[in-house]
């Protein structure tokens, strides 16, 4: 994970945690394809919803970005 990233997923950690654990339990991931900026994009689906994920790699291989959104 990059520097920025770190600083920011520590930053807004506790509201992560909050709105994952309302997902429920983990059931499936699977990998979509990937996306036209480059994201490489799963589905992942919970006890309560299916989310789409993208991630986005730099070139020395460490997560530049992360999203997420349920559908």
């Amino acid at each position: 994970m990059s520097e920025d990233l770190a600083a920011l997923t520590r930053q807004q950690l506790p509201q992560l945690k909050t709105a994952i654990a309302q997902l429920g339990a983990l059931q499936s991931a699977a990998f979509k394809g990937v996306g036209p900026a480059g994201a490489d994009i799963y589905e992942i689906k919970f006890e309560h919803a299916t989310t789409e994920w993208r991630i986005i790699l730099g070139p020395d291989g460490k997560t530049q970005s992360i999203s997420f959104q349920a559908h």
